[in-house]
């Protein structure tokens, strides 16, 4: 019997030595890449939609950081788009709707809830009363999105809500993005078609890691640990690269351009066959403030299509240096010329129905 008292004494003993070397090696690890090498935090709650792709967790409520240049909040709503405003799937009356589609610069990296270019753009629209009608502005952005994604999440979610606008941001890595998914390929005629496949990159792994409060708090609030995840994402991202035969994202090849443009076109023409308008906003380069677009600015206009051209009033200054996304002025800067064109084209319709 004393035996087995001491035997268990020591089991405990040691059990607890053991975590206790583990606790003060990890506090090591964490204050070495505080000190130096900070490594941001922005934790990307997803979930698989049930249609192939993935889309924002309902109802998180986080902190994005970058070391030395932000810490912002971050929510969504029931639905899973940015901020914590509620909608019906019915508009009410008296009241007009645009969607924002988009990446990480959509769902608005580096932001508050109420810094976002879908929220300055609500505020804008309803403090000028544009149109004399009441506005709700709502953000379907998804960190890692390109068209093909946005295209699914347009048939199935988006016109749901019936919007009367449609603001596409388009940045240079969506190129890229609608290759690796591969959602969507081009026929022999060079049209789109759907492959079957989904795309739900480590999104299974990250909604169970996210279940035990143990490991989603080091998501939120450890550097050490986004370090490690970083990197390993980091790895994954080149793997599914290479699969594809891409070097980066940004990389425009000719099928991965014909790919873009034909989304484009594609969500174009679904937009406006359900009534609403459709707003292409590019994002430029973070550092040359060029763009790889797939259509000029002769073509765009040639096709009707609506765009809001980033090279013409974002500088480089409206990026964060390391973090790459863009500050809170340039979304102001954004929702600003977005309320020119749905103003102008509000006023253009008015006009219309008067004659």
């Amino acid at each position: 019997m004393f035996k087995l008292h001491s035997s268990l004494t020591n089991l405990i003993a040691n059990t607890c030595l053991i975590a206790i070397s583990l606790v003060l090696s990890f506090l090591f690890c964490e204050v070495i890449v505080r000190v130096f090498f900070p490594e941001p935090m922005n934790p990307r709650f997803v979930r698989d939609t049930g249609f192939g792709i993935r889309d924002n967790q309902p109802n998180i409520r986080t902190h994005h950081s970058s070391p030395g240049e932000y810490q912002v909040a971050i929510s969504t709503n029931s639905d899973g788009l940015r901020g914590t405003n509620e909608y019906n799937l019915t508009t009410p009356a008296g009241t007009r709707r645009v969607a924002i589609l988009g990446d990480s610069f959509a769902f608005g990296y580096g932001c508050n809830d109420d810094q976002v270019v879908s929220a300055v753009l609500n505020k804008s629209l309803n403090d000028r009363r544009v149109g004399g009608s009441k506005w709700e502005v709502l953000n379907f952005g998804v960190s890692g999105y390109g068209q093909s994604e946005e295209l699914m999440l347009y048939r199935k979610k988006t016109r749901q809500y019936r919007p009367d606008f449609v603001a596409l941001l388009y940045f240079e890595n969506d190129i890229g993005n609608n290759v690796v998914a591969d959602t969507f390929a081009l026929d022999r005629d060079g049209r789109i078609e759907p492959t079957g496949k989904r795309y739900l990159p480590g999104v299974a792994a990250r909604q169970w890691m996210y279940a035990i409060p143990p490991v989603r708090w080091l998501f939120v609030y450890s550097q050490a640990w986004n370090l490690l995840r970083n990197r390993l994402s980091g790895l994954v991202q080149q793997h599914l690269l290479h699969k594809v035969g891409l070097k980066t994202y940004n990389e425009g090849t000719a099928y991965g351009i014909a790919l873009t443009r034909s989304l484009l076109l594609q969500l174009q023409g679904e937009v406006e066959s359900d009534g609403a308008k459709f707003i292409v906003m590019i994002i430029p380069d973070t550092n040359t403030i060029t763009s790889n677009f797939p259509f000029t600015r002769v073509e765009w206009q040639t096709r009707g299509m609506a765009v809001a051209d980033g090279r013409d009033f974002i500088d480089r200054n409206d990026y964060y240096a390391r973090d790459g996304h863009w500050k809170p002025l340039a979304h102001r800067k954004a929702a600003q010329v977005l309320t020119s064109m749905i103003g102008e084209d509000v006023a253009l319709l008015g006009s219309s129905l008067e004659k």
